[in-house]
């Protein structure tokens, strides 16, 4: 089932998804005094979804493939969309930044925080990354022994009734 989120329908669990991501950056146009509206369009979040999904993919252990709609980890592939928007967005800034003077001594500073997005986008990667690799290598010892590893010891249990 679809819903329509700006102009195209998207499918439900994505348009939940670009809600997520919107919500935890706190993108909305009451909230954003210095822009006006939104600052990421829900086909730039939908990016950043896209990009959160191959980075998991891509990452070694390759285990499944995912999609958004299948990712193992809801938390994981928000925090790695956020870190997606704040690379965008600090991409923007640097390419606007200027810096100029009106001679009389005043200086002003038009995008200039990159440096912050920077340092938003190393605290949240290191939240991530161990994370990210914590998760997959669980998947795939999962995926070879089930959820736990069985032992011998087991039998020896069971047949004296410690177990039964």
């Amino acid at each position: 089932m679809a819903v329509t989120v700006g102009a195209p329908a998207l499918p439900r669990a994505l348009a939940n998804l670009i809600a997520m991501v919107r919500a935890e950056l706190r993108d909305f146009p009451e909230l954003n005094r210095l822009v006006a509206g939104v600052e990421s369009s829900d086909r730039f979040i939908a990016l950043a979804i896209r990009s959160a999904t191959e980075d998991w993919n891509t990452t070694i252990p390759l285990i499944s493939r995912v999609t958004y709609d299948t990712h193992p980890s809801t938390y994981l592939l928000v925090l790695k969309a956020k870190i997606e928007i704040f690379k965008q967005v600090m991409v923007l800034q640097s390419r606007n930044h200027l810096s100029y003077s009106d001679g009389q001594g005043a200086t002003v500073n038009s995008s200039d925080k990159a440096p912050m997005l920077q340092s938003m986008i190393t605290l949240f990667v290191s939240e991530y990354e161990p994370k990210k690799r914590e998760m997959k290598i669980a998947l795939n010892v999962a995926g070879g022994w089930g959820d736990s590893v069985s032992s011998d010891l087991a039998v020896v249990h069971t047949v004296w009734g410690e177990w039964a």
